[in-house]
């Protein structure tokens, strides 16, 4: 009974830290989404060379696509003229962080670590790409239609030509649109950090054999590969793992290898880039994780690091309140009409 009533006071802790930075991550999406005219993207990747691949990464660091939404946009970079370097960069660094992400992991995590996991996402997705354009093969997109990288298309105008249309752009993508798509993973993640400071006693992997230092980083690589997930629904889960004792390393490797290395991900890049590609993909990402990782470990003390203890959240502010509120109603909202639709397809499939 006592476990219970803990367990329901950490979820609502969680909700309070996760609340008030998911939505304000998901509306800086939104205005990004608004304020970037349609094409430009594609348009300053369409060149080859390490200007494509380093304008990809710096692209897909802040960009609001989880790791189920960056493969269609990797793909279809690649099949409008962005040169198979520019494509996997943009690949590896978008799904291990966006602005929403950023954000929750500094509300978990602080922000010594949100900036060093900004920059390892960059850099991460610079050298996957160097290493793909220049070890993965001809490149028979560039080949075969050298003319869509000549005549690049035209930027068209806003999408969204009033102030009006831009808020509800902001709204629309960074509600509707992006929290609408992760909403389970959220959930998920909340519940299972939650189960983590709950069941888990603090420090219990720190005070276990060889998952303290590097067997920490290796651990939650081998936590992280086979899960499907994204990056932002991923950071409660990172920081109850660092919680449990596990260095603060190991969250990043987490966060990093996780959302890049689902099995979606793998079979899509393994089909369209071959399979030297995709050697590279994971070779970098498993790689670079765990060199950063140990890198962060050597730079920031860990207990520095760690998750708030869910507790004493009796003076929690306002803001946070309202806006755990608010998420719930969303998520709410989300579960309902995800479980119409499919009650729907049930009637359908019934009657025909």
């Amino acid at each position: 009974m006592e476990l219970g009533v803990e367990y329901i006071n950490n979820l609502w802790s969680v909700l309070l830290e996760l609340a008030p930075w998911l939505l304000l991550g998901c509306l800086a999406a939104g205005l990004i989404h608004v304020l970037i005219p349609p094409g430009a993207v594609k348009r300053q990747l369409g060149r080859p060379g390490f200007g494509g691949i380093f304008k990809a990464a710096l692209a897909g660091v802040p960009m609001p696509l989880c790791s189920c939404g960056v493969i269609p946009a990797g793909i279809g970079l690649h099949k409008d003229g962005a040169s198979r370097g520019a494509s996997v960069s943009f690949l590896v660094a978008t799904p291990q962080t966006a602005v929403d992400t950023t954000l929750v992991s500094y509300s978990f995590l602080g922000w010594p670590f949100a900036l060093f996991k900004l920059l390892s996402s960059f850099f991460t997705g610079l050298f996957a790409g160097m290493l793909a354009q220049r070890f993965g093969g001809p490149d028979e997109k560039l080949e075969q239609e050298p003319a869509q990288i000549v005549n690049a298309p035209e930027i068209k105008p806003s999408r969204y030509p009033t102030w009006g249309k831009k808020i509800l752009g902001v709204w629309s993508f960074g509600i509707h649109d992006l929290l609408y798509m992760v909403w389970g993973w959220v959930v998920m993640g909340v519940l299972v950090s939650a189960a983590l400071t709950t069941f888990v006693p603090t420090d219990f992997f720190a005070e276990t054999p060889y998952t303290s230092g590097f067997g920490g980083l290796l651990l939650a690589l081998l936590i992280s590969l086979p899960m499907y997930a994204c990056s932002t629904a991923s950071v409660p889960i990172a920081a109850g793992l660092v919680h449990a004792g596990l260095p603060a390393g190991a969250a990043l490797v987490y966060l990093v290898a996780g959302p890049a290395t689902n099995v979606a991900t793998i079979g899509v890049i393994y089909r369209v880039f071959g399979g030297r590609v995709i050697t590279i993909y994971l070779s970098v990402i498993i790689g670079s994780s765990l060199l950063f990782g140990t890198f962060l470990d050597f730079l920031v003390d860990m207990r520095a690091m760690r998750i708030h203890d869910h507790a004493g959240h009796e003076h929690a502010s306002g803001v946070a309140v309202l806006s755990a509120i608010f998420l719930l109603i969303l998520l709410a909202y989300f579960a309902f009409r995800d479980a119409r639709k499919r009650l729907r397809v049930v009637r359908i499939n019934t009657c025909g």
